[in-house]
């Protein structure tokens, strides 16, 4: 037999001998699951363009879960994410979505097309320029910074939609917000 087989059998010995009460469940685990602390992770040891990478990933499953529930059709999974980002912006200048005009800002939508397309940019230029980390860096932190208060305002839309007459508070006016 083989060493890595011989360690892999070792491995599920000692699993087995173990007391039933200290087994972790793996029920409900998923395995590479993107989230915001991966995002922090990387941006916390400099992995800047994995940050910009799993944040980008993030928006566009915020922003097709929206879609989801604004439109409640199934092609909205197939979205790219500059098609998810139209759509949103759609449904808000159509005002047919009290929710989403109340509490996502116009500016906030048009700054995450921007943030794609500075990413789109960086990542053109990685293939015949130098980028420098600096640049990089700012890509993440800005993103980082979008990532909350899109996150924010898309919780709050949910959530108005979920119960119409509850939601009162308005991020968009909020002046500690504005700091």
């Amino acid at each position: 037999m083989s060493r890595s087989v011989l360690i892999l059998q070792q491995i599920n010995e000692n699993r087995n001998k173990m007391k039933p009460g200290k087994q972790k469940s793996k029920k409900g685990k998923k395995e590479n699951v993107i989230s915001v602390g991966n995002a922090g992770l990387a941006s916390k040891h400099g992995f800047y363009l994995e940050t910009a990478w799993i944040l980008s990933l993030l928006f566009e499953k915020k922003a097709k879960n929206v879609l989801k529930i604004i439109e409640a059709d199934p092609k909205t999974a197939g979205y790219s994410f500059e098609q998810s980002i139209n759509r949103i912006k759609h449904h808000h200048q159509s005002g047919h979505v009290r929710q989403l005009t109340e509490f996502l800002a116009p500016a906030l939508i048009d700054e995450m097309r921007t943030w794609k397309n500075s990413r789109n940019s960086m990542l053109r230029d990685m293939t015949t320029i130098h980028v420098s980390r600096q640049r990089m860096e700012r890509l993440a932190s800005e993103g980082i910074s979008l990532y909350k208060r899109w996150n924010k305002s898309l919780k709050i839309v949910k959530n108005g939609m979920k119960n119409p007459g509850s939601t009162t508070y308005n991020p968009i006016n909020n002046p500690v917000d504005e700091e």
